[in-house]
C-alpha cells in the first residue's frame, strides 16, 4: 500500500497482506474490532479518537501521545496513555493479536483523530423522510462518498368511490327523484313503478350506485266513462230506481222519462234518460210494445277510474365518497450537497444527510492486516519494544511523576 514508509526499511513485501481505504461507519466499526488491542499513536486525543474507543469491544485500547500534550492529562486521565518522547506527524493505529499471535490491522489517516463524516454504509438504499413545503419521502440511493439520487413522492389525498350503502326511503308524491345528493337517472314523477331499477348519479354526472323503485298506488273515481256502455234490459219507469253494474260496480239509478209516442190505444214507445244517484248523466233507455209485453233495455256507462301514484318506495345502494392518503410519484432527481434536493424548482432537505457532500477534505483512513508485518511495524515504532523507543515509551503516571 502507498505510504506505508516503514515497509521497505522492514525489508518485507506486501504479497501476503490485504487492506484498502474505509469509507463508512459501518467498515470502520469492523476494521476496529479485530482481536487484540488496540494502539493508537495520536497527536492529541479527540473526541472522535475517544468515540473509537467507545466502538472497540474485541479488546482494550491505548493512546500514545507526546509529551507536550500528555501534561494535560496528568492527575486527570480516565483512559490508558503512554507518552511518547517526540512528535506525532500523522496518527496511525495498531491493533496487535495477543498471545504468539504476529497477525494484525495497521491504521493510517486523520480520520483516527477527526470525524471523517461517513454514512453508515457507504451504499444507500433506503426510504427516508423530507422536509420541506409538502409532506413527502423519498428513496434514496447511491454511494456516500460518490453521488445520490432521490426518487420523491408527496403525501396527497385523493377521493374515491367506496363500497355502495343500501337504504330505503318513503317518499310522498310528488318526488323529485332525489336521493341524499344524487338523484334517480330519467326519473318519471307520474309513472307507475314495479321493481325498474334506474342509475343514481349525482349533479357533475358520475354514477354513484341505482336504486329500485315500487310505487304505491290508488284507485280514484275521476267521472263517467263515456266510451263504453253496459246492456241493462230490467224495468224502467218515469222516477223509477234500479240496481244495475255497467262493469264497474253495482250501482243505483233512476230513470226519468223524457218523450213519449201515444195514440188511442197507449203509447207504443217510451224515452228514458238514465241518472245515478249523484244526478250524473249515465246513459239513455226505451220502451216499447212489443207484442202483449212491454220490453225495456238501456245503454249504461261505467264510472271512470284512474290509478293514481301517492308516494314512492325506494331501495337505494348508493356508494359514498371515501377519502385516502396515498404517495404521488414526483420523478428521480440528484441529490445536492447537504442532502438538499429539488422537486419542479422547490428546494426539499433529507433529514440525516446534512453532511452529504461535505466530508472534510483529506480526513480518511487506510488500513493493512497482514502476518507478521503489522506487528513488524508495531515493533519498529517503539510501541511494542522495538529498538527506536526502547526505555523512552512510558506510562502517563511515571511521567506525570518524573515532571514533578
Amino acid at each position: 500500500m502507498r505510504g506505508w514508509w516503514l515497509i521497505p526499511l522492514l525489508g518485507v513485501g506486501l504479497a501476503q497482506t490485504t487492506g484498502g481505504s474505509l469509507n463508512d461507519l459501518a467498515g470502520l466499526r469492523g476494521v476496529l474490532n479485530a482481536p487484540g488491542e488496540l494502539h493508537l499513536v495520536v497527536p492529541q486525543i479527540t473526541p472522535w479518537a475517544l468515540r473509537l474507543r467507545e466502538w472497540r469491544t474485541a479488546g482494550a485500547t491505548t493512546f500514545y501521545i507526546p509529551q507536550e500534550e500528555a501534561r494535560k492529562y496528568c492527575g486527570s486521565a480516565n483512559v490508558p496513555i503512554r507518552v511518547l518522547p517526540g512528535s506525532v506527524k500523522q496518527p496511525v493505529g495498531f491493533i496487535v493479536g495477543q498471545g504468539g499471535s504476529l497477525e494484525g490491522i495497521a491504521l493510517r489517516g486523520l480520520g483516527l483523530i477527526y470525524d471523517p463524516g461517513w454514512a453508515e454504509n457507504d451504499h444507500i438504499a433506503l426510504w427516508m423522510g423530507l422536509s420541506g413545503p409538502r409532506t413527502g419521502r423519498t428513496w434514496v440511493e447511491g454511494s456516500w462518498t460518490g453521488s445520490l439520487s432521490a426518487r420523491v413522492e408527496f403525501q396527497v389525498t385523493e377521493r374515491y368511490l367506496g363500497d355502495p350503502q343500501s337504504g330505503s326511503y318513503l317518499f310522498n308524491h310528488v318526488w323529485n327523484g332525489q336521493v341524499q345528493d344524487v338523484r334517480a337517472q330519467g326519473y318519471d314523477p307520474y309513472r307507475i313503478y314495479n321493481g325498474e331499477t334506474l342509475s343514481l348519479v349525482e349533479g357533475s354526472g358520475t354514477v354513484r350506485g341505482d336504486c329500485t323503485l315500487r310505487s304505491i298506488t290508488t284507485t280514484v273515481e275521476v267521472g263517467v266513462d263515456t266510451s263504453r256502455t253496459g246492456r241493462y234490459t230490467g224495468t224502467l219507469g218515469n222516477n223509477h230506481t234500479f240496481s244495475f253494474d255497467p262493469g264497474t260496480g253495482t250501482e243505483t239509478f233512476r230513470s226519468v222519462e223524457y218523450a213519449a209516442t201515444c195514440g188511442w190505444f197507449g203509447c207504443g214507445w217510451r224515452g228514458y234518460y238514465i241518472y245515478d244517484l249523484q244526478g250524473r248523466y249515465r246513459g239513455s233507455g226505451s220502451g216499447t210494445q212489443c207484442g202483449w209485453n212491454w220490453c225495456t233495455e238501456a245503454s249504461i256507462s261505467p264510472r271512470l277510474f284512474e290509478i293514481r301514484k301517492t308516494g314512492e318506495e325506494v331501495t337505494a345502494r348508493i356508494r359514498p365518497w371515501l377519502e385516502r392518503t396515498v404517495w404521488q410519484p414526483q420523478g428521480t432527481f440528484p441529490v445536492e450537497p447537504g442532502g438538499f434536493v429539488r422537486v419542479n424548482g422547490t428546494a426539499y432537505q433529507i433529514p440525516g444527510l446534512e453532511g452529504y457532500g461535505r466530508r472534510p477534505q483529506g480526513v480518511g483512513i487506510e488500513w493493512m492486516r497482514g502476518e507478521p508485518y503489522v506487528s513488524y511495524l508495531a515493533q519498529a515504532s517503539g510501541i511494542m519494544g522495538g529498538e527506536v523507543y526502547r526505555g523512552q515509551v512510558v506510562d502517563l503516571q511515571e511521567y506525570c511523576t518524573k515532571m514533578r
